[in-house]
């Protein structure tokens, strides 16, 4: 809704402004009337603008008759004036010092009444400031003092108007606390994964720690600063301090939380956006993705460890083989493989790993991963058929495990048999499978199409679903890097 013609805004805060006649504003000495309405929502900023221009337009009404007055007295002083000209000019040369005499005391009296109205206009303001910043209730009507000699006329000429009575609600009262706003806040967030909802609701438990029941319109940058400056100092599990990542994953949740509330109306706009958190350190700047991509030697090494070499003591053991090479040959991300479906799909000759609804990291994530041909030489697809037999998922044993279980199982497992790295773990099977696709020379729009990535390009949003022909062209030029003619699965 668009704000009152007489309502501006001045960075955060609301003013009045509104135009004065053009006789009252030579008699004032200014064109228009400007107050600060001590507030910078906007809902109260058109209330109490509403109460400013009804005590304004009495004011200027009783300012009106008093300038007729005047007027009045203007031709009084004049017709004196010309019959002491009249007798000035038979008197002769008394006639100018009179006449200057009593221009003077017009000019005083005049003079006396623009300072008399000024600082009425002056303690209106400051009266009306006064009771909204101490949250005292507004008189209905506020009374302006008015000379003795005018009052007569005034009750002849104007009518007393009936009384306005007009309470602006309390900003505290009517503005709820900020953290009762979260349910409707993640309501309109219907995508987010498990994940991302519990990074949402961590970040909103420790700011409340922080500011506690804060209504959401009293919330300003320093409250979000506040935030920045808690993760910036706060330590972690291993006994250091928040990398930057995590420090602007959890900040950026809170901003767009506050941008969210200032577009649903419940705050002012008070550039929440522009808070920021720590910079860098040296050691950030320098570093890169702290994870790499296997080298041939370390993949020979992990597929040549007893999973892959020993027959299998259980369902457990030939279900994370599976996982390692899945992960190896297909780059699908860790969730994804842990949700993935046994049933398999054909596209054309080409069997395919389904991800279209496994993938849930970004809009591209949904999607089908041609299988390459070491992986059918190898058994998936009785591998999968046999899952699938059981009502099981592509790669979940007897007792299912989460991504983040297997996540942790694998590292372990790679850390024993081909080394304790930091950044050598299962996430770098995924580099891995990228360094394959450019190997092979795919173009750089299949390539993103098998891999789950968005480019935002114009191109990469036409033919988005695979078709027979790229898969073909797929697994005709992708190959592993290393030999698997060795690996055995059981």
């Amino acid at each position: 809704m668009a704000m009152c013609s007489y309502v501006e805004k001045r960075r955060q805060r609301y003013y009045f402004r509104a135009r004065l006649p053009g006789e009252m504003a030579g008699m004032l000495g200014r064109t228009h009337v400007v107050g600060s309405l001590l507030t910078g929502d906007s809902r109260i900023a058109k209330i109490r603008a509403s109460r400013f221009y009804f005590v304004l337009a009495g004011f200027l009404s009783m300012l009106s008759l008093r300038m007729r007055d005047n007027a009045h007295s203007s031709e009084m002083l004049d017709a004196r004036a010309a019959a002491l000209a009249q007798k000035a000019f038979e008197l002769g040369c008394r006639y100018e010092a009179e006449q200057e005499r009593l221009r003077q005391r017009h000019d005083a009296e005049r003079e006396q009444l623009r300072r008399h109205c000024e600082a009425e206009l002056q303690a209106m303001i400051k009266n009306m400031q006064r009771e909204w910043q101490g949250g005292a209730p507004m008189p209905e009507v506020l009374l302006l003092e008015r000379p003795a000699a005018f009052q007569a006329e005034a009750q002849s000429d104007m009518a007393p108007a009936p009384p306005v009575t007009m309470t602006p609600p309390s900003v505290v009262s009517c503005s709820p606390a900020w953290h009762t706003l979260r349910a409707a806040f993640l309501a309109d967030k219907p995508g987010l994964t498990a994940k991302t909802l519990w990074s949402y609701n961590q970040a909103f438990e420790i700011w409340k720690k922080l500011i506690g029941d804060k209504a959401i319109a009293e919330i300003r940058r320093a409250d979000v600063k506040m935030f920045a400056d808690h993760l910036r100092d706060r330590p972690n599990a291993r006994g250091g301090h928040l990398n930057y990542q995590s420090i602007e994953r959890s900040l950026g949740h809170l901003k767009i939380f506050m941008a969210w509330a200032v577009e649903a109306g419940h705050v002012a706009d008070d550039r929440f956006g522009d808070v920021k958190g720590r910079d860098k350190t040296r050691e950030e700047r320098m570093a890169s993705d702290s994870r790499r991509a296997f080298s041939a030697a370390e993949l020979t090494q992990l597929f040549s460890s007893p999973l892959f070499t020993q027959p299998a003591a259980g369902d457990d053991e030939r279900a994370a083989a599976w996982f390692l090479l899945i992960a190896a040959l297909t780059g699908a991300r860790t969730e994804e493989i842990a949700t993935a479906p046994a049933e398999l799909v054909r596209v054309g000759e080409v069997w395919c790993l389904d991800l279209r609804q496994a993938g849930t990291k970004t809009r591209a994530a949904p999607r089908l991963v041609p299988l390459l041909p070491e992986l059918i030489r190898l058994g998936l697809l009785d591998w999968a058929a046999r899952q699938a037999a059981l009502g099981r998922s592509l790669v979940q044993p007897g007792q299912a495990k989460t991504a983040a279980a297997w996540s942790k199982y694998l590292n372990r497992y790679i850390n024993k048999h081909v080394g304790d790295a930091p950044d050598l773990v299962l996430y770098s099977l995924r580099h891995g499978f990228r360094q394959m696709l450019r190997a092979a020379g795919i173009h750089e729009e299949l390539a993103n199409k098998v891999f789950g990535h968005e480019t935002g390009t114009v191109g990469a949003g036409y033919g988005r679903q695979l078709s027979a022909l790229e898969a073909k062209a797929f697994v005709d030029v992708v190959r592993s890097p290393i030999d698997l003619r060795h690996v055995w699965v059981g």
